[in-house]
């Protein structure tokens, strides 16, 4: 399995949010911040597994299965399913022939009668499927709006890196009370 992001996020986690949140009112430190946001929200990623702001994904598969997991919930929608046969050539697969769950974990299936194609695969990689995956600022969907748990994660998050610029600090190391792992964990995602 080989996931990589086709069309980048845009953060949830706002420049003025996160200025709001430290309390800063100048525009000296807008470089750092920025950078940040997007650092802060990739831990948050990696730690939880879950895509936190809506991008495009494409998951590079050798064959189709009997079930398709797609990794990075939550799984909005798909925009394509493409395969390779043995000779290189690319077909895209029908909407009408496969079924997707957006629960979690958001999966693909064959639609009732239908079978995923069979075909000699190509060496690596023959089924791409490309959708999009993550939370929103605003949804009418409300299992797409980013948990407020997870904002103040990151938000906790970004104010630790701003604070602690280096990589050791003197003193004594402590958590943060409700620290960043606590809100965090019960979106943390163990299935894949």
């Amino acid at each position: 399995m080989n996931l990589k992001i086709i069309t980048p996020p845009t953060e949830n986690i706002t420049l003025t949010e996160v200025k709001s949140h430290l309390r800063i009112t100048g525009t000296e430190e807008e470089s750092l911040l920025t950078s940040l946001i997007k650092t802060v929200r990739q831990y948050c990623e990696n730690y939880t597994k879950r895509a936190l702001a809506s991008a495009v994904f494409e998951l590079s598969i050798d064959r189709f299965e009997d079930k398709i997991v797609l990794p990075m919930p939550p799984v909005e929608k798909i925009e394509s399913i493409k395969y390779k046969n043995s000779d290189g050539v690319e077909a895209e697969l029908e909407s009408s022939d496969y079924i997707f769950y957006s629960s979690e974990p958001a999966i693909i299936i064959p639609a009732f009668g239908k079978e995923f194609p069979t075909f000699e695969p190509y060496p690596v990689g023959a089924v791409k499927i490309r959708y999009t995956a993550g939370y929103k600022t605003s949804s009418d969907d409300k299992n797409l709006i980013l948990p407020e748990p997870i904002r103040q994660a990151e938000l906790l998050l970004i104010g630790h890196y701003y604070e602690n610029r280096e990589a050791t600090t003197a003193g004594t190391i402590s958590e943060i009370p409700l620290g960043i792992q606590s809100l965090l964990y019960p979106y943390r995602i163990f299935w894949l």
